[in-house]
């Protein structure tokens, strides 16, 4: 009989460290999704990688062996050594698997509880499975399901009233750092969702001088004209980042955009005055060891963690409804699984 099994890790369960080295590129979601059918023989399959998770949702033949094989797949498709996988991860078959996959759809096991960007986030990954035909019946009704799920917690409970994204954790950081944050000069590196989730909340703060660089200039235009904001050059960001008081960096990069030597060099030419950065990225776009640097103030997505811990009391008391809610979308996906 075949089974639902979710191989994965995430903000819970291993350092940022972990998952950028096992996080798939848009670009190369397509020859994932194939080898996880061609190779492991699986029929169904659903890659869902974000600065906060990785995780394979498959369906398996049979129970024994499958997390093994995901794993070795892994370190096969990514180049790792099979034993730096031996820990942060977890295995959740059914039921878990499809509990799992609901509360993640429903901002419920987010870093952020309650936040609305995951459930976008687990559409899109649906929907590029669906597009290289690596979804079958199964998987079309169980992430309508959670689809369906994550969208009835929101509207039918208050977990999202005072929540934030990851986007504005970072934002609020900057806020608390720089009392004055409409007076500084803000960096935005990437043009996604992320990139204009930021850009929003930046404007609702005030800022009056922001900056935006992407590789494609095309995409940078409208999500600088929406904020006020200006495009500059992708090809010489050490100009921009000597303007700059905050780099918010959320880009797609396969490379540190942002070395130790440019930074070194930036504050010399800006006379050592306080740089910050906040790179969201996964894997990380700005090279860690900049954060040793004097008057250089780094943070990644780990450090967010501590910052939005701050805003989960106000809605643990929403907690039950949520988790009743998706018990009975979970009750009656598995129900008609199982054909009872």
């Amino acid at each position: 009989m075949t089974e639902i099994a979710v191989l994965g890790l995430s903000h819970r369960s291993a350092p940022v460290e972990l998952r950028e080295r096992v996080a798939f590129q848009e670009g190369k979601l397509p020859t994932a999704l194939s080898a996880v059918r061609e190779e492991l023989k699986l029929p169904e399959c659903v890659i869902l990688s974000t600065c906060n998770r990785v995780e394979l949702y498959t369906l398996i033949p049979e129970r024994d062996g499958h997390e093994a094989k995901l794993k070795g797949f892994l370190s096969r498709f990514h180049r790792l050594e099979p034993e730096s996988l031996d820990s942060g991860f977890y295995w959740h078959l059914q039921p878990d698997s499809v509990r799992h996959l609901f509360r993640v759809a429903a901002g419920l096991d987010s870093m952020v509880v309650g936040e609305s960007e995951i459930l976008g986030q687990v559409r899109d990954a649906y929907t590029q499975a669906v597009s290289h035909g690596s979804v079958g019946a199964v998987f079309h009704r169980l992430f309508q399901t959670a689809i369906r799920a994550g969208k009835a917690v929101r509207s039918r409970t208050k977990i999202g009233e005072g929540a934030v994204s990851v986007s504005s954790v970072g934002v609020e950081l900057a806020r608390r750092i720089f009392r004055d944050l409409p007076s500084k000069t803000i960096l935005v590196l990437g043009a996604g969702q992320i990139a204009k989730s930021t850009l929003a909340c930046l404007k609702a703060q005030g800022t009056r001088k922001i900056l935006v660089a992407n590789r494609t200039q095309e995409a940078a235009v409208p999500l600088a004209e929406s904020v006020g904001g200006q495009v500059v050059p992708f090809t010489d960001l050490s100009a921009s980042v000597t303007q700059a008081d905050i780099v918010i960096c959320s880009t797609a990069a396969d490379r540190y955009l942002l070395t130790r030597p440019q930074i070194q060099a930036i504050m010399s030419a800006r006379r050592q005055r306080p740089l910050f950065l906040i790179d969201i990225s996964v894997p990380r776009n700005l090279d860690p060891q900049i954060g040793q640097l004097e008057n250089v103030y780094l943070y990644d997505i780990d450090d967010l963690e501590g910052i939005s811990s701050s805003n989960l009391q106000m809605r643990l008391g929403e907690m039950e409804a949520c988790s009743e809610i998706v018990e009975r979308e979970m009750n009656g996906f598995l129900n008609r699984f199982n054909g009872s």
